[in-house]
């Protein structure tokens, strides 16, 4: 997966090499204003730009720390109608009485797209969808299941003077059924050349649908420094890979608020920093005590 990624950032930036495209930038306060999304550390709109953005959650449900870092980069065409994405996330995991260990996690591969409206205009409407590629067998390398998973949201954006407000209505939908492994999950065999009498054991989740809902509330300090507060909802609680088990550790949805500033330091270069806090706050059920994004980006070939 990371020399696919690898590949199509090459690809990218050769075509980007033969035809001009405008950034967005612009007079227009709709289009300096840089819409963060703060849960990660993205753009909302099409941008020519690369991000490296870094989670850290605290005290996850397996008793460990969790450091995620992902790399993402995007290149809008159309005059900034339309872009293609890829992103490639790491983890690691810092766990209590056991090794640390880090893995590699899904790849996605994306697009965002503005049908309707003129850019200048203080209002955006874009389309964004992706695809995550499986993950493998071999779990002591790679997470985020072993099956395609496709997203597709719908973002809505606003500026009013030096405030703006951001809404994303969409979800998470599993594109692949599971494939069954036997015991020898990591010994690189594919389950259709096993033997019969090398049963699977009994999956422990099913796959489910992911709703997803998020809004949040940008203040424009000035044009380089900006605060902002949202709202997550996310249905089922467990995401893609739902666990069968109906108890406490499992209820339906998940809510967390976030808080933070961006600042653009440069025409091209962006940092911002969010404080994330799950709502649930129940220590037997919590995904994390807490968690900490911060995303460095940096943008090119404006006009």
């Amino acid at each position: 997966m990371k020399q696919s990624f690898i590949i199509l950032i090459i690809l990218l930036l050769s075509i980007q090499s033969l035809y001009s495209h405008h950034t967005g930038s612009s007079d227009s306060p709709n289009a300096t204003a840089r819409f963060v999304d703060p849960f990660t550390g993205k753009r909302e709109k099409p941008t020519n730009y690369l991000v490296m953005t870094q989670d850290y959650y605290q005290s996850t449900r397996e008793n460990s720390h969790l450091f995620t870092t992902t790399a993402f980069a995007e290149m809008n065409f159309f005059d900034g109608r339309f872009a293609l994405n890829a992103s490639v996330p790491w983890n690691y995991y810092q766990q209590r009485g056991r090794e640390d260990a880090a893995r590699i996690g899904k790849t996605y591969l994306g697009f965002k797209y503005q049908p309707f409206f003129d850019l200048d205009k203080p209002y955006f409407f874009v389309i964004e969808g992706s695809v995550g590629f499986p993950s493998g067998p071999d779990t002591d390398r790679f997470t985020g299941g072993n099956y395609y998973t496709g997203t597709g949201f719908i973002k809505l954006g606003y500026l009013y003077e030096k405030w703006s407000f951001v809404t994303k209505i969409g979800g998470l939908s599993p594109l692949s059924r599971p494939q069954p492994n036997n015991l020898q999950d990591n010994d690189g065999v594919p389950f259709y050349f096993r033997k019969a009498s090398a049963s699977p054991p009994e999956p422990e989740y099913e796959f489910k649908k992911t709703a997803l809902v998020s809004a949040y509330v940008t203040y424009y300090l000035m044009q380089e420094i900006s605060l902002f507060t949202g709202l997550l909802y996310r249905n089922p609680y467990n995401g893609v890979d739902y666990s069968k088990e109906k108890d406490k550790t499992n209820p339906s949805y998940f809510t967390e608020a976030s808080a933070g500033f961006s600042w653009n330091f440069s025409e091209k270069y962006n940092m911002s920093l969010a404080y994330r806090y799950p709502l649930q706050r129940d220590r037997e059920y919590r995904l994390y005590q807490s968690a900490w994004t911060f995303a460095f980006s940096m943008e090119w070939g404006s006009d």
